[in-house]
Parts: structure tokens; sequence; C-alpha cells
């Protein structure tokens, strides 16, 4: 086990600021990578939301996909994915196109530029996670995503009742 785990486990910290801690990592390893693997695409280096928002586009062919589809799939409020939205378009990576009647409706489309940034930044992230994914044997990144599952299905059911009481 790598000194940082032992470490976080003889202080025996509370399990938020372990997760946290993971979490802030993971992030920044993840961030750090794509932006440097999108400078040759745009002038600013892209962010890791916008990476995995990008991504949930090009995962989504054929569909329309609206900003209230990214504020459900990653949990963020409605401000941060409209000003995400205006500044990836103003990057040249997407466009939001009018659909049927209703002007206030916008279908998000990936742009070429998004596609190539995308297929470039992908191959790293891969990279990046198989390299992590090594370090577990097969049954300890079963356990591992299990827990994380769990963790997750969890911490949702809680935020809907506490959502729900207020």
């Amino acid at each position: 086990m790598a000194e940082g785990g032992k470490q976080l486990q003889e202080e025996n910290i509370a399990l938020g600021r372990q997760v946290g801690h993971v979490s802030h990592l993971f992030r920044r390893s993840i961030d750090n990578l794509i932006a440097s693997e999108s400078r040759d695409f745009t002038d600013d280096s892209l962010t890791g939301r916008n990476f995995w928002v990008l991504r949930y586009l090009q995962d989504h062919p054929g569909e329309d996909i609206f900003q209230k589809d990214l504020e459900a799939a990653f949990k963020i409020r409605r401000s941060t994915v409209s000003r995400m939205m205006e500044l990836m378009e103003q990057k040249g990576l997407l466009t939001r196109e009018s659909v049927g009647g209703d002007a206030r409706l916008k279908r998000l489309v990936l742009t070429r530029k998004a596609e190539e940034l995308l297929t470039a930044v992908s191959n790293g992230v891969e990279r990046m996670e198989n390299e992590v994914r090594a370090e577990f044997t097969a049954g300890e990144y079963e356990t591992l995503m299990t827990l994380l599952g769990r963790l997750s299905d969890i911490l949702e059911s809680r935020e809907t009742i506490t959502n729900e009481r207020n």
C-alpha cells in the first residue's frame, strides 16, 4: 500500500474526509491530464467537468440532449450548466440549436473541433485510468467499484430525502 494510503488509515479519518481526499487527488490528476492533452485544440485548457460533459454528448449520438439533461446527469445547477454551455460555445466546442416550435429549447451539438479534442483527450484519460486500475487485483477493483456504487446510492438517497424535507 502506498504511503498516503497508510497515513489515511492510521489517522482514522472520517469517511467523508477520506472520500473527499481521494476524489480531490483523482480529479486533479484527470484535470491536469485533460488540460495538457487539450492545449492543441483550444486557446484555454479544458476543465475536467467540461470534458465529461462533452463525453456525455458524444456517448449519446443521435439523441437530443438539452441543458436539463446535463443538470440531471451531473447533478449540477441550471446556472452552472448554462455558464458552461456559453463558454464551450465561445470556444467552438458545441452549438445550441433550436428544436421544434420552442425557441427556448436548445439541443446541444458537438462541433468537429470537440470530436477531435475528445479523441485525443479520451486516449490519455483511458491510459491513466488503466494505469491506476493496474494497481489493484481484479477482486480488489470489483470490490472498490461495488462499494463506491453503494456509497453513491446511499448519498443520493439521503440527498433526495433532504430535498423532500425542504
